[in-house]
């Protein structure tokens, strides 16, 4: 079993220097400094990274062979061409934040024009100057790592603090004269202790996560290849936080590769985990929301949500009316149209950040040619600075032995507060609390059947349509049949569909590749099939046709989420794998969780 350590990293750079910001900040500078979500002047960790990734390729040939390190397990790299696994790195690194105070000025640059040798028109800049000509600039930061022993450790601490010391320069403007770096100190690595925390107590067969990043999140979402702009996602999908907790489970013990999936047939690899790892696969986390800290887990309103004159909102669903009007005369806007409807209820907003980053040419020096990109990050932070945390419910209804299932459960509290330390696209450090009980929500506890009917939402993307199905249908037609049959054969009969409100959408392109690719790329090479999803939003108003039975279906979907349909399960289970494995959009990543009756509905009824 591996270790944690965590060294600091003390810099000493001298004035002037200057982290460039991906815009400027105030009115007059064309380049501001780089500033972090809570303000402080900061040396991003990617730079830091980057540089000394270059730093270390330049000194590699120069090692003994016996203490070369491997630059690829160290730093990562990009998928092997056509796997679409990834390969992440095993040295973090946080930003380095200056200790200095700052003065306020800016610094005049221009570019000289060669033949008339006077400056160029138009090419005069004003930088931001916050250090004085020779001062001694302190940026202090931590790298963290997994380590067998001590003694490998340490060794990989002088790796990096060699590879540090090598580097002349950091930061922007290095070609005349900025960021000149004079010491570097990396610490001693030191065993990163594990804080006591609260641990399940037994009383509750679920359990609720409360995930707080200490850095701002890019969560997801897939660039386009037209653009050179991506944006996180706000939600934290059950996927992401299950693959997460397994390459931490790996990584914390010696697994290698870290992407190696949790199955019962590897159990005894992880002394005290050994139930969790056996019932992996079996745990549902639904998706992770953002929340004021404290209060209760947001819920997605429905599509039949309208608004109406100046920020008042309705609720159409139970209306008998073909086309609903407000006081028989307004037509209310729909989701796409509202302009201050919000998709959620009790959802806090994290604040927005903007960081441009590219890929260096090794031979020249300079950004890679089309290595250009904007990513768009979420703070911890609202825009008022209140702390937010993530949430999201932890089911072990499908563990159907007690024994086993309430080991489980002690054992996913555990490993989550022990070894869930990083998530998303850059492995962004967050701590993460594990509750009992399932977390509170306007869904708690709901009324499952009202005035003979069920109205329910859903609160994340679903499989319940076959595209080829709806392929087939004449043009102009609905799918009113197709979702009827849908609830029909789910349900046994006891729930008849009468009206729905719901938008559809495709994941492919990388979703195919990793998934349902993976495994038909040997029979089926050029095979394209993205998955047919109804979104979250979703609404369906279904008449009761047998409460006994409908009560029983909807408890259970609350708990578990809506099962894949039939044809779904011939489609994706027929590859020898785990289902997961063909398709990520299971109820145990999350996916298919649904509200029932909310108040909304009536609340706000139209």
């Amino acid at each position: 079993m591996t270790q944690r350590y965590t060294c600091t990293i003390d810099l000493i750079v001298l004035g002037p220097f200057l982290t460039a910001a991906t815009g400027p900040d105030r009115y007059g500078v064309d380049k501001s400094a780089h500033r972090d979500h809570l303000g402080r002047l900061v040396i991003p960790a990617s730079h830091l990274k980057g540089k000394l990734r270059s730093s270390l390729e330049e000194l590699e040939p120069f090692f003994d062979p016996a203490d070369r390190p491997d630059l690829k397990l160290l730093f990562g790299i990009k998928s092997i061409e056509g796997s679409y696994e990834p390969v992440p790195a095993s040295v973090h690194f946080s930003d380095l934040i200056c200790a200095n105070s700052t003065i306020e000025g800016t610094r005049t640059r221009v570019t000289i024009n060669r033949a008339s040798r006077t400056a160029q028109q138009n090419m005069l800049r004003d930088l931001d100057d916050l250090f004085a000509s020779g001062t001694e600039i302190c940026f202090t930061g931590k790298i963290s790592f997994s380590s067998s022993d001590s003694i490998t450790a340490a060794r990989l601490a002088r790796v990096l603090q060699l590879g540090l010391q090598w580097l002349p320069t950091i930061g922007s403007e290095k070609g005349v004269g900025f960021g000149r770096l004079k010491s570097v100190l990396v610490g001693v690595p030191a065993e990163t202790t594990i804080p006591s925390l609260q641990i399940h107590s037994g009383s509750s067969d679920a359990i609720h996560l409360r995930i707080t990043p200490q850095e701002p999140l890019l969560i997801g979402g897939i660039k386009s290849r037209r653009t050179n702009y991506l944006v996180s996602r706000l939600e934290l999908t059950g996927g992401l936080i299950k693959g997460a907790l397994a390459a931490e489970l790996n990584e914390a013990h010696g697994v290698n590769p870290i992407t190696r999936p949790l199955e019962a047939c590897y159990a005894s690899d992880y002394p005290g985990f050994e139930s969790l790892i056996k019932n992996f696969s079996l745990i549902r986390v639904t998706h992770a929301r953002p929340a004021i800290v404290d209060g209760p887990r947001p819920i997605r309103l429905p599509l039949s949500a309208v608004e109406y004159g100046e920020n008042e909102f309705g609720d159409v669903a139970l209306s008998n009316k073909r086309t609903p009007l407000v006081h028989d005369r307004y037509s209310p806007a729909y989701y796409g149209d509202a302009k201050s409807l919000n998709q959620y209820e009790d959802l806090a907003e994290p604040a927005k950040l903007f960081v441009t980053r590219s890929e260096i040419h090794n031979a020249s020096q300079r950004t890679a040619e089309g290595q250009l990109f904007t990513y768009q990050f979420y703070a911890p932070l609202t825009k008022e600075k209140r702390p937010i945390e993530w949430i999201c419910n932890v089911d072990f209804d499908s563990v159907l032995d007690s024994e086993e299932r309430m080991a489980a459960i002690r054992q996913f509290a555990i490993a989550v507060q022990q070894h869930l330390h990083r998530l998303g696209k850059l492995s962004r450090t967050v701590n993460v609390a594990a509750k009992d009980g399932p977390a509170t929500s306007r869904t708690n506890n709901p009324i499952l059947i009202k005035e003979g009917i069920s109205l329910v939402t859903l609160q994340s993307d679903t499989i319940m349509l076959s595209p080829n199905i709806v392929r087939s249908l004449p043009l102009g037609q609905d799918l009113y049949e197709a979702y009827a049959a849908y609830w029909q054969d789910l349900s046994e009969g006891a729930l008849k569909l009468d009206d729905f409100f719901a938008h559809q959408g495709f994941e492919g392109g990388y979703r195919y590749h990793r998934y349902l690719g993976a495994t038909e790329r040997k029979n089926r090479p050029n095979r394209y099939r993205p998955y047919y999803l109804t979104l979250a939003g979703s609404l369906f108003k279904l008449e009761v046709m047998d409460e006994e039975k409908a009560t029983n279906f909807l408890t259970k979907w609350l708990l578990c989420g809506l099962p894949l349909p039939k044809w779904a399960l011939e489609e994706y289970g027929q590859y020898r794998c785990p289902l997961w494995e063909s398709c990520p959009f299971v109820p145990e990543n999350g996916y298919g969780e649904i509200a029932v009756n909310l108040d909304w509905h009536w609340e706000k009824r139209i």
